[in-house]
């Protein structure tokens, strides 16, 4: 038989050590492992393309918890531990080291892994993807002595990487494949802002291209360009976004876009749940994925009150994720793959505005906000109560928004 309560978290990231660490506050009496095949200590990888890349923080500072804290918990910590299957018929995990482990529950936190490109001279020197502190700590040696900078990608991470360089003094130059980034997420107003505030701070933004090869004698010297644009450079950085990690797993564990969980965290697989960015959960009556730190903190808390009690904790969580640029506090609440409308409140040219996307019935499914932390919780609450609202209201920033009018109408789902 498995140890009594042994509960075993595969991935020690933001999701893994919450989850842990909630299993043992909420009070968990039983065996906590939580293991990782990263061989450092858990840290939060933020900061890595920004405070930390300037210098502004140290590695002390970006672990997610101090190394006391494993141990005043009783969490034992297997780091530099790969998964390799598991049996949930006999309740067995086993490691690539040839190690075997009985468990009562299972959560999976694995994550995410970049998407990677396969390009003509990608093995110079000095072309980078960013996802490990390893990985940060060969970027920020080598820009030491770096003039200029490609970055192929203007997501998130790509966009917070040029806004680091740009403030280190390196010339970057942003290579994007669409005519307007992250336009599917917060649609066209939004990203012309950020094409904007970007060429502002002197970076160059080419759209509507890919970087195809790079030259260089041993390492990277320029990157070029479908269009035939030859891009000097001593360093380049590519953020094409990730996927879930998914590899660990067995035969009956439901995946599509990440691991399927209901709203406690259960997989398909009974004893089995998972936790953050490598899932798949249900929001107003469809599943999704999204991968926030937000998210991850949130969901593990949850997931660890279902396991200590089955079933008691619905997640009713409205996705949020956040972005520093420049000056700029960009903060996202809910989620909208689609949208009718939207409505500015506030001017773009200020650098301080909140768009809202809403749907035919004019129910705010999201909010874009730069710059209005104060609008935070009263965009958060228009999304949670789904119900019609103002819109000329909605517009005008001489009215409150917790006071801009709701309609009479049948609201969707509540999240």
């Amino acid at each position: 038989m498995p140890h009594v309560n042994t509960t075993i978290i595969i991935g020690a990231g933001i999701a893994g050590v919450h989850a842990a660490e909630s299993l043992r506050n909420e009070g968990y009496q039983g065996q906590i492992m939580l293991m990782d095949r990263d061989s450092q200590m858990p840290y939060d990888r933020p900061p890595l393309s920004k405070e930390w890349m300037k210098e502004e923080s140290d590695n002390a500072n970006i672990l997610l918890r101090n190394p006391a804290i494993y141990e005043k918990l009783d969490i034992d910590l297997k780091l530099g531990v790969e998964v390799t299957g598991i049996d949930s018929q006999r309740k067995t995990l086993d490691t690539k080291d040839g190690s075997s482990y009985e468990w009562e529950k299972i959560i999976l936190a694995t994550g995410t892994s970049l998407r990677t490109l396969a390009l003509v001279g990608d093995d110079l020197r000095g072309i980078f993807y960013l996802r490990k502190m390893d990985d940060a700590v060969a970027i920020r040696d080598h820009m030491q002595h770096v003039k200029q900078a490609v970055i192929i990608g203007a997501g998130f991470i790509g966009a917070e990487l040029a806004s680091t360089l740009s403030e280190m003094g390196i010339d970057v130059t942003i290579v994007e494949r669409s005519s307007y980034p992250m336009e599917n997420i917060v649609g066209r107003q939004a990203s012309a802002y950020f094409l904007d505030l970007h060429k502002r701070h002197g970076v160059q933004v080419i759209t509507e291209d890919a970087v195809t090869q790079f030259h260089g004698e041993g390492k990277v010297e320029e990157a070029i360009t479908a269009e035939g644009r030859r891009i000097p450079c001593q360093a380049v950085m590519i953020g094409v976004g990730v996927i879930p990690n998914t590899e660990v797993s067995v035969s009956q564990l439901e995946i599509d876009q990440g691991y399927v969980v209901n709203a406690y965290g259960e997989t398909s697989v009974s004893d089995i749940y998972a936790a953050g960015d490598c899932t798949s959960w249900p929001y107003q009556g469809a599943s999704i994925h999204i991968e926030h730190w937000d998210h991850a903190v949130n969901h593990a808390k949850t997931v660890a009150k279902n396991i200590i009690h089955p079933q008691s904790a619905p997640y009713t969580y409205t996705p949020y994720f956040w972005s520093d640029q420049y000056h700029v506090r960009f903060q996202y609440f809910g989620h909208a793959k689609e949208w009718s409308k939207t409505v500015l409140r506030g001017s773009a040219e200020t650098d301080a505005f909140t768009i809202f996307y809403l749907d035919a019935q004019d129910i705010v499914q999201a909010a874009f906000l730069a710059n209005q932390p104060k609008h935070a919780l009263p965009a958060r609450r228009l999304i949670q109560q789904q119900k019609p609202i103002d819109t000329q209201a909605l517009a005008d920033v001489n009215i409150a928004l917790k006071k801009v009018p709701r309609l009479q109408g049948e609201s969707n789902t509540s999240v």
